[in-house]
């Protein structure tokens, strides 16, 4: 064993005695010595740092080139993830700073709790561009509010767009919080009140990051408490936006509120199968989720379901959900930019243009799809919206 040591220690100092003699003969190698000194790793990271901006607000990632099928590839890879992980459903309220009336509530996504210390902050993610966007820039204090389970309708109501004329809050239960004019939902798990720290953009999506002001927990609880209440969570789903997952959860789970659910409802509905099967596997997924929707709300329903009426919206949906694949839109996924590429998917009447009303209310077609009499439907290629320009 002493045998052994001894011979590696000989070795080691074999080894050492060449190393220094490389270096004594390369020493008046100016190139060569600052080698030695500054190897080529420490000489790539230096340059490296020296290349970047010393802007804390500035995110910086790798710009390599991806093939197309890569990116898909791992796209669908971060999904099969994703939607196994339990989201909290987040919505952030804030009003114009000159004209409290003018407010605005958004379900957010990416919501997390990043520190503590010197003092608290949490972050969520946002659309852009977007209304909500530009007026949490323009008031810079907001309310994030996580919901409680029983508020599933307002998830959905703060998952659409702010269209002008509608208040988004006529439904809701809120008060308007004396110290900053901001509206705080009522029955949310808790409200914590913020001001932005700092914003940073990232693809299309912007990470807010917000200072946790002031906390007022269990807001206003269905037990008229300040108790916590249950939080609402989704997972196991197809993982688009949060306000997709919660309308889809909630129309699966019969918790949507029959009164929402319209012609644009249904629409809706198809468009998050479409887009993630082909139409041979989202029909009986469309149909028999209608059927089990009215069955759960057979007190309310009023009409007779129509096999032609449905069969039709779902071939006009599904040519429209191609045409985005054909323009290379496939991957944005906001609902409501979507109807207005293609604003005639809004109107329940326009299946009018496609049948004659004898044709349509036939007792044929309530059980079988029929093809329509007036004219064919439009192709995916006749459909194509054109990309908007300018910013």
């Amino acid at each position: 064993m002493a045998k052994r040591i001894l011979t590696h220690l000989k070795d080691i100092g074999a080894t050492v005695k060449a190393v220094a003699s490389v270096a004594s003969a390369n020493v008046a190698k100016p190139g060569v010595a600052r080698m030695l000194s500054n190897p080529p790793i420490v000489q790539s990271i230096q340059a490296h740092a020296k290349n970047q901006t010393n802007d804390n607000n500035v995110m910086h990632y790798s710009n390599i080139p991806e093939s197309g099928s890569k990116i898909e590839s791992i796209q669908t890879e971060v999904r099969s993830i994703m939607r196994k992980v339990p989201q909290l459903v987040v919505v952030v309220t804030t009003a114009h700073p000159n004209d409290p009336k003018y407010r605005r509530g958004i379900t957010v996504s990416s919501f997390t709790s990043i520190s503590l210390h010197p003092y608290p902050l949490i972050s969520f993610c946002v659309r852009k561009p977007s209304r909500a966007s530009d007026l949490l820039h323009l008031a810079n204090r907001f309310v994030v509010q996580v919901l409680s389970s029983h508020q599933v309708q307002q998830s959905i109501a703060f998952s659409s767009p702010n269209q002008e004329g509608i208040d988004q809050f006529k439904d809701t239960q809120y008060y308007i919080d004396p110290e900053t004019g901001n509206p705080v939902l009522m029955g949310s798990v808790g409200a914590m009140h913020c001001s932005t720290h700092k914003v940073i953009v990232l693809g299309d999506h912007e990470l807010w990051v917000a200072k946790v002001d002031r906390v007022d927990h269990g807001v206003g609880s269905m037990q008229g408490t300040r108790e916590e209440s249950t939080p609402l969570l989704y997972h196991d789903r197809r993982y688009h936006s949060v306000g997709e997952e919660v309308f889809m959860q909630a129309f699966e789970d019969h918790t949507l509120d029959f009164r929402q659910w319209t012609h644009r409802a249904h629409v809706r509905m198809a468009w998050n199968y479409l887009r993630e099967m082909d139409k041979e596997e989202a029909k009986p997924l469309i149909k028999s989720g209608i059927d089990s929707y009215y069955k759960a709300n057979k007190d309310k329903v009023q009409f007779s379901y129509n096999e032609t009426i449905t069969e039709f919206f779902v071939e006009l949906i599904c040519a429209a959900v191609q045409a985005d694949a054909l323009s290379g839109r496939l991957d944005e996924n906001d609902f409501f930019e979507f109807l207005e590429r293609y604003p005639m998917l809004k109107d329940r009447k326009v299946i009018n243009q496609f049948y004659s009303r004898e044709l349509l209310h036939s007792d044929q077609s309530k059980q079988q799809f029929i093809q329509p009499d007036l004219q064919a439907l439009p192709s995916a290629q006749q459909l194509i919206a054109p990309k908007a320009t300018g910013a």
